[in-house]
């Protein structure tokens, strides 16, 4: 009994040990990049407790400090024994605490310190770097015989691409612990109150400039038209977004600086915002592959309440959809019978003849239905509207205009490319028309 109390208590002295020894930090490592936010520079020796493929980033505190704070890989060198990593700094000690803004848009990082290397990143005007070292490379000429002043510098962006940037494009200065300019070639510039025009545009709230025409036409599709669609400046919210159907950039905002008359740029971020007028803007943005992508954006008068527009359209609908079930069942001598259930789901039976040409083989006699699209002028006089059938057993949607009479339901099928951004424009050339008796 002895014996087996001692085993018991010789377990629990030993699983503690094993737990930490799986909590073994993984070395020491020194920062790259400031971390102002834990009022940390650049060069500042940090102990690497735990590395996270999944966040891709490392645990580490200060040694002899308790607490533990998140960095991203490319922030912190590679963690090594505390001599290796003050040891792998040295290179980087001539530009500690140096950093860059870009002068142009489109700087190239380089794979070497050469004119003609191949680029592994696209920096932006006013993005900012960091400088680790100078190298020697090859000298950029301006023609023939002129030699462009400057040097080859290594540079760390926001983001961990390294590469090599000739310094004639690079403004550089130095901050301090808490991120704040100190010297340098460069100022922080804030936005001033004076430039009232700019200060209106940064606090409206902006909507893709086809809404205008959609609330005109007083066609609201629930598709392309939402609340979250449009441009946040960021000046609120601290996040720059476009937000677009099958489209989404963002960065964070940090100022605006007057580029030329009604054009600013968003510091340090791709984005330059073209003023029209107070009602409308283009938005550029420079991707970093070079590609170039321009945005319109509009506000709404006060009175349009965008909320209230969007939950009419979709009672409307639902009454459409409510009409249907009202209908026990739909039959049709040719295409059977059709019902329409509560909750947008149908069953249909007997629809044989319609496969293939309009329903694919495999499809279930079961599904979801809905109001999906829009008529278009030409046809709203002619049909209630655009029933969209998801089949089971089948990926394609299948369209039909429909009509609901007194005596049944009128179905006539739509090929794809009678829908263009989401309104039907016109019948198919050669269409199946399907009659049912209620």
């Amino acid at each position: 009994m002895k014996l087996r109390k001692f085993f018991i208590f010789l377990s629990f002295a030993i699983i503690p040990l094993l737990l930490n020894s799986c909590q073994r930090p993984l070395g020491y490592a020194v920062l790259l990049w400031d971390a102002p936010e834990h009022k940390l520079q650049d060069g500042q020796l940090v102990k690497v407790y735990f590395k996270s493929n999944i966040t891709h980033s490392y645990i580490v505190g200060i040694p002899g400090e308790r607490e533990r704070f998140n960095l991203p890989f490319w922030q912190i060198s590679k963690p090594s024994s505390k001599k290796k990593a003050m040891h792998a700094f040295d290179p980087y000690m001539e530009y500690i605490h140096q950093y860059a803004k870009i002068k142009v848009d489109g700087l190239p990082v380089r794979e070497e310190p050469v004119n003609t290397a191949r680029q592994v990143y696209r920096l932006h005007k006013d993005e900012i770097v960091k400088i680790l070292f100078k190298g020697d490379g090859q000298d950029v000429m301006i023609g023939k015989n002129k030699k462009l002043p400057g040097d080859w510098l290594c540079v760390l962006t926001e983001g961990g691409s390294k590469g090599w940037c000739f310094s004639y494009n690079l403004s550089l200065f130095e901050t301090d612990a808490e991120g704040k300019v100190i010297g340098g070639e460069i100022e922080e510039k804030q936005i001033t109150n004076e430039d009232t025009l700019l200060n209106q545009i940064l606090e409206a709230k902006w909507y893709p400039d086809y809404y205008a025409r959609l609330l005109n036409d007083n066609t609201i599709d629930l598709e392309t038209m939402k609340i979250a669609y449009g441009f946040d400046t960021g000046i609120r919210t601290g996040k720059i977004q476009v937000n677009l159907p099958e489209k989404y950039h963002s960065a964070s905002y940090a100022g605006a600086d007057k580029v030329r008359d009604n054009t600013y740029s968003l510091i340090a971020t791709p984005f330059q915002i073209m003023i029209r007028n107070k009602n409308q803007i283009v938005v550029n943005y420079s991707g970093h592959d070079g590609t170039q992508e321009a945005y319109t954006f509009i506000t709404l008068s006060d009175d349009i309440n965008l909320d209230e527009i969007l939950e009419k359209e979709r009672a409307r609908r639902n009454n459409l959809m409510d009409e249907l079930y009202k209908v026990t069942s739909f039959d049709s001598q040719n295409y059977g019978q059709l019902v329409f259930n509560s909750g947008k789901t149908f069953t249909w039976n007997g629809f044989t003849l319609l496969v293939p040409s309009v329903v694919p083989s495999g499809a279930k006699g079961r599904g979801t239905v809905n109001i999906k699209y829009l008529l278009s002028a030409g046809l709203r006089s002619q049909y209630d509207g655009v029933l969209t059938f998801k089949f089971d057993g089948i990926s394609e949607e299948i369209n039909f205009l429909y009509k609901l009479t007194n005596e049944g339901l009128n179905l006539e099928s739509i090929d794809e490319l009678c829908i263009k951004n989401n309104f039907v424009t016109t019948r198919s050339s050669n269409p199946t028309i399907l009659f049912f008796n209620k």
